[in-house]
């Protein structure tokens, strides 16, 4: 059975169709990031399949095939969650029903490359807003600080309560075993989930933990943690690819 998942997770990562990519429009992309502090910039949304695949895309058409290779997602990480998520080995990253949830089953290495490769992207863009930008993971101190805003106090974006809103949904993608019992499975939620937090960004609670720049750190927790797994506080320390880590990028103006 692993061969054969093998097999067909090589199969599907591997026949990307050029076709498939979408030129990134950085005057577009960047309407996704809010100002943090000082110049610092944070996108409001979790790395999206969408996003990493045209980014797979551009490297495979540039002809580097080698870093291609090396960047594609282990979609092996859904089969070794839960046998119940087996279709998702297949077809969370490719299809494009899934195309805005975060992309998972990412390296470490394979974030910074994407970061290197967009910074080239912009840096590039003749009527680029700002002079010069690099983009970045955060520094575990930055993503709290956007997290909470400044405020310490906080333990969730929104408060220190895991509370629902006034429809009685909950505030983040998190384990709650109530729910999970009903569907009978857990999954991701799209980048544009629940309600952001005071400056706009969205699912740094749950959905899934978010890379920071200090290697082998997660933070925020994820749909497979309890709600005391989804906190500000919250980390996850990690050596391999797995399906409930993703990561969130910044851009620094080091030039306006």
């Amino acid at each position: 059975m692993k061969h054969a998942l093998l097999l067909t997770s090589m199969f599907f990562l591997i026949s990307f169709k050029i076709g498939e990519r979408k030129d990134v429009d950085i005057h577009k992309f960047i309407k996704n990031f809010v100002r943090v502090k000082d110049n610092l910039y944070v996108s409001k949304y979790e790395t999206t399949n969408l996003d990493y695949r045209n980014f797979l895309s551009d490297l495979k058409e540039n002809g580097t095939n080698e870093l291609y290779l090396k960047c594609l997602p282990d979609s092996l990480v859904w089969d070794e969650q839960n046998k119940s998520n087996e279709p998702f080995v297949k077809y969370y990253f490719r299809f494009p029903s899934y195309n805005n949830y975060p992309v998972v089953g990412i390296s470490y290495e394979s974030a910074k490359e994407y970061c290197n490769w967009l910074t080239d992207k912009y840096n590039e863009e003749p009527k680029r807003k700002f002079r010069k930008v690099i983009f970045t993971l955060l520094s575990k101190n930055d993503w709290i600080f956007a997290a909470n805003n400044g405020n310490n106090n906080k333990e969730y974006t929104w408060g220190n309560e895991l509370e629902q809103n006034k429809k009685s949904r909950n505030l983040c993608n998190y384990r709650d075993l109530e729910k999970i019992i009903i569907a009978r499975e857990a999954i991701t939620s799209p980048a544009k989930s629940f309600t952001p937090n005071s400056l706009g960004i969205y699912n740094m609670c749950g959905n899934v933990a978010e890379m920071v720049e200090e290697k082998g750190i997660a933070k925020g927790g994820s749909y497979k943690d309890d709600a005391n797994g989804v906190k500000i506080s919250s980390e996850k320390i990690y050596t391999k690819p797995t399906s409930d880590i993703g990561f969130r990028i910044a851009m620094r103006i080091l030039e306006k």
